[in-house]
Parts: C-alpha cells; sequence; structure tokens
C-alpha cells in the first residue's frame, strides 16, 4: 500500500492490529459491492471545480427536509462491485465526490473503493460527504471508517439543519457543516476546516456561469438566468 496519500497520518494507528484491516478487504475485496443510486459526471456543485458524484444509497441519519429522501432506503439503487465502481470514477479523468445517501453507513465499500482509487491515482482529490460529524466518525472507531478519512481529502461533516440553509452557501446544504481538510487535521492533531465560503463564479466547459443564488443575481443581465441542480442533489 506505499501508493497511498503518504502524507496522511493513519487514523488506525491506534487500533489493535487484528481490526485494521476492513471486512472485506485484501485480495478477495474486488467482490465487495457498494449500493449506488447515481453517478454525476461533470458536476460544479459537488465541491469546487469541474468533479465525477458517486451518490451512494442508504441513509440512517435522515435529515429532515433532506432533498434526498429517495436515497434512505436500503434497498434502493444498485448493488454494484465496487472494483467496477472504481474503474468507473477513474475513466472519467475527474476529481472524485462521494455523497449520497450517507457513504459511511456502507464503510467497508466504501474504504475498498477509497483504498482502489488512491492505489491507482495517489494524486486523486476525494471529498467525503457525511451527515455526521468527524467527532462521531473518530468515537466510533470503526477500521473502515478510520481508514476512508485516512484515505480522502476533505470532509464535509455533519447533518442538513433546514434553518441554516440559505442561498448564498456553496458545496453545502446549510452553514453547520464544516469542510475539513483531512491531511491537514491529521498533522496538526485538530479539526482545519478550509474557505469555501468566499463567493465564487464558475464558468462551465460549455461557457455557462455558475454561482450561487445570491451571487448569479448580480450577473442576470448577461443572459438567461436558471435554477440548476443544488449541491448533494440527484437529478433522479
Amino acid at each position: 500500500m506505499s501508493q497511498l496519500k503518504c502524507l496522511k497520518t493513519n487514523f488506525t494507528e491506534s487500533l489493535p492490529a487484528s481490526t485494521t484491516a476492513a471486512e472485506g478487504g485484501g485480495a478477495g475485496g474486488d467482490e465487495m459491492t457498494m449500493r449506488v443510486a447515481q453517478i454525476i459526471q461533470d458536476t460544479y456543485v459537488d465541491g469546487p471545480g469541474q468533479r465525477v458524484a458517486l451518490f451512494t444509497q442508504d441513509c440512517s441519519v435522515r435529515c429532515r427536509g433532506c432533498q434526498n429522501a429517495h436515497l434512505w432506503l436500503a434497498d434502493g439503487g444498485e448493488a454494484l462491485p465496487v472494483a467496477n465502481l472504481a474503474e468507473r470514477l477513474l475513466s472519467t479523468g475527474l476529481p472524485v465526490t462521494i455523497t449520497g445517501g450517507e457513504p459511511t453507513d456502507q464503510a467497508d465499500a466504501l474504504a475498498q473503493l477509497l483504498r482502489l482509487l488512491c492505489a491507482a491515482d495517489p494524486d486523486l482529490h476525494i471529498i467525503l460527504y457525511s451527515g455526521r460529524i468527524f467527532e462521531q466518525l473518530l468515537e466510533r472507531a470503526e477500521p473502515a471508517i478510520l481508514e476512508a478519512l485516512n484515505l480522502a481529502d476533505v470532509l464535509v461533516d455533519g447533518p442538513y439543519i433546514v434553518d441554516l440553509d440559505h442561498p448564498g452557501l456553496q458545496y453545502r446544504g446549510s452553514a453547520n457543516q464544516r469542510v475539513i481538510g483531512l491531511p491537514e487535521t491529521l498533522r496538526a492533531g485538530k479539526v482545519i476546516t478550509l474557505d469555501w465560503d468566499t463567493p465564487e463564479i464558475i464558468v462551465t466547459a460549455e461557457g455557462d456561469l455558475l454561482g450561487t443564488v445570491a451571487v448569479a443575481a448580480q450577473f442576470q443581465d448577461l443572459g438567461i438566468v436558471a435554477d440548476t441542480r443544488r449541491c448533494g442533489e440527484t437529478n433522479l
């Protein structure tokens, strides 16, 4: 595993050796499956820049007002081999966002997916969204979740809270959700958050301008203004 992102401190170092490998991993891990609702390529709203977004199925967090309530059911979506998912994501050549649903509800498959992605491309940028806060994920001490945190670059954490949603937010559902730089946090030994609040205007490959509702309103004289998919929203 020397190809993995070696600058990151390993969350699993404090766990007993017998628990540091995710179940289903290793040589036989290629047959592991993950329940998936959708893959959206060329997304500009699920993290900065042009990305590919994987929406996992199943969510036990179930936030009030969730825009993806159709992803809550554990038996929804489609069970796909993790190895195939990794190939599909890598074939896009884009940074990866993993959202849902609740990705950590499929912790073993999540860890295996990140392991395959990072082994194939150690420089691949990976954003992970979770309705659980960072501290809760650490307290659970599940080897697979800790491994996923070790391999991802950014964690957007916390439940969606309707009353904290506002039109100026970028790449998040509500203002309580933190943007945690995982390598920085692991090195510092404390939570380090990143700035996703500075307003941005994005120019897509098609020449469209994208921005939050608050920002887009200032450019409405330049052309037709239309709603687009929100961060974390499927188009199912």
